[in-house]
């Protein structure tokens, strides 16, 4: 995870390193499941190699310094997924009626995430590209 030493908050405030011994820290699969309201879209495997997709390993501890983004950019991977299949996505959430209101409600998520993952990045300073927000709309 070397090469995001440099995606870090200014203030360091998530500093707090977990107590190995007392397993205080959350792993990236729990953090998942915690962003995605403990709800299993998908089993274990997938939730895992989406989070490979984003260069998280799953049993490893979540660091919020340098791994927020990562695991925010895989939440917003599966609810896109579960966009091209609503009728598993309102198998999960009951509270939609329709489809279209589970579609609609699900489009919403996704657009306030994108904003979270661009603010957080902007936050991070990151700097994957010189190009990263060149076609930036708000």
């Amino acid at each position: 995870m070397t090469s995001n030493q440099n995606r870090r908050y200014e203030t360091e405030q998530y500093k707090r390193t977990p107590e190995p011994v007392m397993d205080s820290g959350f792993t990236n699969y729990e953090r998942l499941l915690v962003e995605l309201n403990n709800r299993e879209y998908y089993p274990k495997e997938t939730y895992e190699k989406f989070l490979n997709e984003n260069g998280l390993i799953a049993e490893e501890t979540f660091d919020k310094n340098t791994d927020h983004a990562q695991l925010l950019e895989t939440v917003y991977s599966i609810l896109q997924t579960l966009l091209s299949n609503i009728d598993m996505y309102r198998k999960i959430e009951t509270e939609f009626v329709t489809s279209g209101q589970a579609s609609t409600a699900l489009q919403n998520r996704l657009k306030d995430l994108r904003a979270e993952i661009n603010r957080i990045k902007a936050e991070m300073h990151y700097a994957d590209s010189d190009f990263s927000f060149m076609y930036y709309t708000r």
